[in-house]
Protein backbone atom coordinates (compact mmCIF):
# COMPACT_ATOMS: atom_id res chain seq x y z
CA UNK A 1 0.00 0.00 0.00
CA UNK A 2 1.57 3.49 -1.14
CA UNK A 3 2.09 5.74 1.69
CA UNK A 4 -0.44 8.33 2.20
CA UNK A 5 -0.36 11.58 1.19
CA UNK A 6 -0.85 14.78 3.72
CA UNK A 7 -3.89 17.02 2.65
CA UNK A 8 -1.91 20.02 4.48
CA UNK A 9 1.57 21.13 5.75
CA UNK A 10 2.41 23.20 8.64
CA UNK A 11 5.56 25.39 7.83
CA UNK A 12 8.24 23.96 9.17
CA UNK A 13 6.68 20.43 7.13
CA UNK A 14 6.49 22.83 4.26
CA UNK A 15 10.07 23.93 4.80
CA UNK A 16 12.02 20.37 5.10
CA UNK A 17 9.90 19.04 2.22
CA UNK A 18 10.62 21.98 -0.34
CA UNK A 19 14.34 22.73 1.69
CA UNK A 20 13.61 26.23 1.94
CA UNK A 21 13.71 28.52 4.87
CA UNK A 22 11.38 30.35 6.48
CA UNK A 23 11.49 33.57 5.33
CA UNK A 24 10.89 32.50 1.61
CA UNK A 25 8.12 30.96 3.05
CA UNK A 26 6.24 33.58 4.86
CA UNK A 27 7.59 35.89 1.55
CA UNK A 28 5.44 33.38 -1.14
CA UNK A 29 2.42 33.50 1.54
CA UNK A 30 2.22 37.12 1.65
CA UNK A 31 2.48 37.92 -2.36
CA UNK A 32 -0.09 35.17 -2.68
CA UNK A 33 2.06 32.75 -4.90
CA UNK A 34 1.65 30.07 -1.67
CA UNK A 35 -1.52 29.40 -0.46
CA UNK A 36 -2.30 28.84 3.31
CA UNK A 37 -4.86 28.95 5.91
CA UNK A 38 -4.40 30.26 9.82
CA UNK A 39 -6.28 27.11 12.41
CA UNK A 40 -5.99 27.79 15.61
CA UNK A 41 -2.93 29.87 15.36
CA UNK A 42 -0.90 27.35 13.54
CA UNK A 43 -0.53 28.45 9.51
CA UNK A 44 -0.99 24.95 7.38
CA UNK A 45 -0.38 24.84 3.48
CA UNK A 46 -2.36 22.75 1.26
CA UNK A 47 -0.57 20.21 -0.29
CA UNK A 48 -2.22 20.60 -3.76
CA UNK A 49 -0.98 24.22 -3.54
CA UNK A 50 2.10 22.94 -2.28
CA UNK A 51 2.69 21.05 -5.45
CA UNK A 52 1.93 23.47 -7.84
CA UNK A 53 3.28 26.30 -5.94
CA UNK A 54 6.91 23.88 -6.31
CA UNK A 55 5.99 22.87 -9.96
CA UNK A 56 5.78 26.48 -10.75
CA UNK A 57 9.64 27.35 -10.00
CA UNK A 58 12.10 25.42 -12.47
CA UNK A 59 14.97 23.34 -10.85
CA UNK A 60 18.66 24.77 -10.82
CA UNK A 61 19.03 22.85 -13.94
CA UNK A 62 16.56 24.87 -15.71
CA UNK A 63 17.51 27.73 -14.70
Amino acid sequence: MPPIKPAVLTINEFRQWARIGRTKIYEEIGKGALPAKKVGGRTLIPMEGAERWLASHPSLGER
